[in-house]
């Protein structure tokens, strides 16, 4: 029998223990987790775990700290999609946990689109940070947040959106795309042009030193949010954090030479790196695909092809201050104690066409190269290494966070938690993705509004990649469609169509919407792409019914 004094002894001792942070193992499992969201501009998977050939013709990774303390530490959805492939839409969802149609946020600009939309929908005071807040995290953000988030140099907006409790964000429109001589949003507070706004080939830049000589002298863009990130993390209390770093890399710069501005250690190593050939590439017969894409996609030229050639090499380039700023973030969190109780997600707005499809620039379309991108996870709970292949998407962030922090959404929300599939990622399901965009009037979505005037902030038909969105290669087009299965599925708003069996033909060359066997294929597609395109909710999370399979 144990007696009452050495009892009283065993709870003094497990409370001096516990005092002293010697059970510190315990305290942290049960202890919330923090969680840490990077996501960089206009990245398609050709820009993410491949390799460059370096002025010493060696072959390189282009990112060797992502894969390392990322990919190779977590799990990789290889088959992850941003459902409507442009900026402002993409953000919203992964923000909200909602289809587009649902959220609000259609466009880059104008009353439905970019911060203008963001303020007049619900999502502006229902959001995941606010959620998380709600919950007792501390709420971080650094970077690009909307589109025209403040004027296009004037004026810097101060407005801190509700859920934030530390907000680092780039005040203007053209701020987002600028490597130096932006202003930043400092929790309100609007801060001078940080660096020489004016920099070009001829300087300009930060010292070579950078960013090791001091924060004083590094205006980098992509080096500064690295190191506020940093610095936030090293700072942060004792409860749990949601911390999100939107980097503009690899989105181009607002000023020449083409494609993004790399960061000065950085410039000019890739040169000797050939350029992009995915499957695709200039493709010769596209006697298959929809009319207004044959009627402006001629077969590239020379000049088009070397453009794709140097904005590859500036991409790659620039990436590389990205893959820094990851290493600085791991390194805060583990010397910290943090990293063993943090999920650190690495993902991207939207993908980029690299010349696929005679496509030399932009995005919109509902093509591969602009739908898919990055996405990687560690954390608690999740095996190194691993890999799904499950179909999943970006509204699909928002309700893995929510469950993972015990947090409530007080919002309807289309996606479901991630976590059942790295817990078994041989694990599959049939529920579809909806894939949409709709610059213009439409009648493609049910509920919304054919007879609102077109708007007037659309790019013009010369933009690219140093524009807001898509190019005259990747024209603007409404359309609906669906990824379920083997399946892609696309309705245009003009009546096109493609059908597109991805498992046998990932680079979509071969469209079997006019091919006779597939008749039945698409009758169910149909189907169920008219159940999809009004959902909201569970409607949305809903397995559809066994497909047909392709004929042999």
């Amino acid at each position: 029998m144990i007696s009452r004094g050495f009892a009283a002894f065993v709870v003094a001792v497990f409370l001096g223990l516990a005092a002293s942070g010697l059970l510190a193992s315990g305290a942290s499992a049960a202890t919330k987790p923090s969680f840490v969201v990077i996501q960089t501009d206009d990245q398609p998977l050709n820009e993410f775990d491949r390799r460059f050939r370096d002025i010493y013709d060696n072959w390189r990774q282009v990112m060797p700290r992502t894969m390392a303390l990322l990919r190779d530490k977590g799990i990789t959805f290889s088959q992850y999609t941003t459902p409507f492939p442009l900026c402002a839409p993409s953000r919203a969802t992964l923000l909200s946990g909602r289809y587009a149609q649902n959220h609000g946020v259609i466009r880059i600009g104008g009353p439905r689109g970019g911060w203008e939309a963001w303020q007049t929908n619900p999502i502006m005071y229902e959001n995941l940070p606010v959620w998380l807040q709600r919950a007792g995290y501390e709420t971080l953000h650094f970077g690009k947040f909307m589109n025209y988030y403040g004027g296009p140099d004037d004026p810097a907006e101060t407005i801190v959106p509700p859920g934030w409790d530390r907000w680092v964000t780039d005040a203007t429109d053209n701020s987002t795309r600028e490597f130096y001589g932006y202003r930043q949003n400092i929790d309100g507070e609007i801060t001078p042009r940080l660096g020489w706004p004016f920099y070009d080939t001829s300087g300009g830049r930060d010292p070579d030193g950078c960013p090791w000589l001091g924060v004083e002298l590094c205006n980098y863009h992509t080096d500064s949010m690295s190191m506020q990130a940093e610095q936030a993390i090293r700072d942060a209390g004792p409860e749990p954090f949601f911390l999100q770093i939107d980097y503009h890399t690899p989105h181009g710069d607002s000023r020449p030479p083409i494609g993004p501005e790399p960061a000065p250690r950085h410039y000019d190593t890739a040169l000797r790196t050939p350029g992009p050939r995915p499957p695709g590439f200039n493709e010769r017969d596209i006697s298959d695909k929809p009319r207004f894409l044959q009627e402006a996609a001629t077969p590239m030229s020379g000049n088009e092809i070397s453009q794709i050639d140097t904005e590859f090499r500036k991409s790659v380039e620039a990436l590389r201050s990205v893959d820094d700023g990851v290493g600085r973030i791991i390194s805060a969190l583990r010397e910290t104690g943090r990293l063993a109780n943090t999920y650190v997600i690495f993902t991207s707005d939207n993908g980029f066409f690299t010349g696929q499809h005679r496509i030399s620039r932009g995005k919109l379309l509902p093509y591969e190269p602009a739908l898919r991108v990055p996405f990687v996870i560690r954390g608690p709970g999740i095996r190194a290494g691993t890999r799904s292949y499950e179909p999943v998407a970006n509204q699909d962030v928002a309700p893995t966070i929510i469950r993972l922090a015990d947090a409530r959404a007080a919002l309807t929300i289309d996606g479901r938690s991630l976590r059942p599939f790295w817990t078994d990622p041989g694990r599959r399901s049939r529920r579809p993705i909806l894939l949409s965009s709709y610059q213009q009037i439409t009648r493609l979505i049910p509920g919304d509004y054919p007879d609102e005037p077109a708007p007037a902030t659309g790019e013009p038909a010369t933009a690219n990649r140093n524009g807001a969105h898509a190019s005259v290669r990747s024209p603007e087009q409404n359309y609906v469609g669906i990824r379920l299965g083997p399946y892609k599925y696309v309705r245009y708003e003009n009546g096109e169509r493609e059908l597109y069996v991805l498992r046998e033909d990932p680079a979509e060359l071969e469209n079997r919407a006019a091919d006779p066997r597939y008749r039945k294929i698409l009758r169910y597609l149909d189907t169920q792409l008219d159940e999809l395109r009004g959902c909201r909710g569970q409607s949305c999370r809903n397995w559809a019914p066994p497909w047909p399979q392709p004929p042999q």
